[in-house]
């Protein structure tokens, strides 16, 4: 129904927050075919937010990574997937568990940041084993890194954002 109800101005873009999440795997793909043909047939953009890299794989064309409400990384999801470059976004694909895993599954070390006081600078800055001095001083720049990819840390620029 709220699916109808969003198509009922035939809008351009849809978007679908969590989407499937809660749902039992069967009416979970029922609506993954549904947005599938609605973006064919119907609407010419979805923003499909959601947690399940999984179905960010099978469904999406291009993909951002958030951490802690910034943009960390946006590409060409088989760019992104193959060859993720933002630290937070190769330890997210490193935690997702895998048949070919043996052992203790990898994890991303340290907390979640308090949304309400959040640390200065970069905020995966605490948790990210490749920080550095700036990264807990400034937010960098996004910045293209090739076709279609673009990183937002210092690993790729000396430029803090100005805010």
């Amino acid at each position: 129904i709220v699916i109808a109800i969003a198509l009922a101005c035939n809008p351009l873009l849809l978007i679908a927050d969590e989407a499937t999440s809660n749902l039992d795997v069967t009416i979970q793909a029922q609506i993954l075919d549904l947005l599938k043909d609605l973006k064919q047939n119907v609407i010419s953009s979805i923003l499909l937010i959601t947690h399940d890299l999984g179905i960010v794989a099978e469904t999406c064309d291009r993909v951002g990574v958030m951490y802690a409400g910034n943009l960390c990384e946006v590409a060409d999801v088989k760019d992104l997937f193959n060859k993720p470059r933002h630290p937070y976004t190769r330890a997210l694909l490193n935690a997702v568990p895998r048949f070919s895993n043996e052992g203790k599954l990898q994890s991303i070390e340290g907390n979640v940041p308090n949304l309400v006081n959040p640390p200065s600078g970069c905020r995966f800055h605490p948790r990210c084993r490749d920080a550095r001095a700036i990264c807990k001083e400034s937010f960098p720049i996004t910045k293209e890194i090739g076709k279609n990819h673009q990183v937002a840390c210092f690993l790729y620029t000396e430029r803090p954002r100005s805010l």
